[in-house]
């Protein structure tokens, strides 16, 4: 049997896809290289079924349309937008412009475990670092300063990047926000506004040795957050 002619070509790639696919590696069982990642995420894109026009067949239509007619009977004046926007569509055969309008409602995202993963072990690695340092002594405070840096006098969670890691951030806010998890973080942006993936990846590393240790009465104590803070 002939075995198949590879042929090689060069590839390279900005910073921060290449982090990310690095990530995707890490979450893989048998840690594939980089050359086996982008054979594999190839093969994926071009087996993945292609997406469809966003189309209803009638059946679809006549019960979206007696939907909307109840809708039309209970919104005010000022929420009937949609309904008419949806009716047109059906009318006109319109359908490309719901996913155009409803692109929150109308689309293909979901969520990834590892990216899930990752954020709960983030958020609560934060909440530790926060919690340990607001019981800090003074002169613990003082220390941590002196060993990390300014920015790390009262550490907050910076959140992720909403320009590259979106997909974190939302799930960071949708825990927080909706599910009432780590209600120490509400009301904050989430958005660090700079890249954190490669960061909070080092970091949960080494929380994981911390994490044994910690429960009931017992926090991380100033040599640990220094040790966390200081990871990149």
């Amino acid at each position: 049997m002939m075995v198949p002619k590879t042929e090689r070509f060069e590839l390279r790639l900005d910073p921060s896809i290449l982090e990310r696919m690095d990530g995707w590696r890490g979450d893989q069982p048998d840690l594939p290289s980089r050359a086996e990642a982008v054979r594999r995420l190839i093969e994926e894109g071009l087996s993945a079924r292609s997406e469809k026009n966003f189309v209803l067949n009638n059946q679809e239509k006549l019960v979206v349309w007696l939907l909307t007619e109840v809708l039309k009977n209970q919104k005010g004046d000022e929420d009937q937008d949609t309904v008419r926007l949806i009716q047109d569509a059906i009318y006109g055969g319109h359908f490309w412009a719901l996913p155009w309008e409803l692109s929150g409602v109308l689309h293909n995202h979901v969520d990834s475990h590892a990216a899930l993963t990752l954020v709960l072990d983030v958020l609560e690695m934060w909440w530790f670092i926060e919690d340990g340092y607001s019981k800090f002594t003074p002169i613990d405070k003082v220390r941590v300063v002196s060993e990390v840096g300014e920015w790390a006098k009262d550490p907050k969670f910076p959140g992720f990047d909403g320009n590259s890691e979106g997909e974190y951030m939302s799930i960071a806010k949708f825990l927080v926000e909706k599910l009432d998890r780590f209600e120490e973080f509400k009301g904050r942006s989430f958005n660090s506004h700079h890249p954190t993936l490669s960061r909070y990846r080092n970091m949960v590393a080494l929380f994981e040795g911390m994490r044994a240790h910690l429960g009931v009465g017992n926090r991380l104590g100033a040599s640990d957050v220094i040790k966390l803070l200081q990871a990149r």
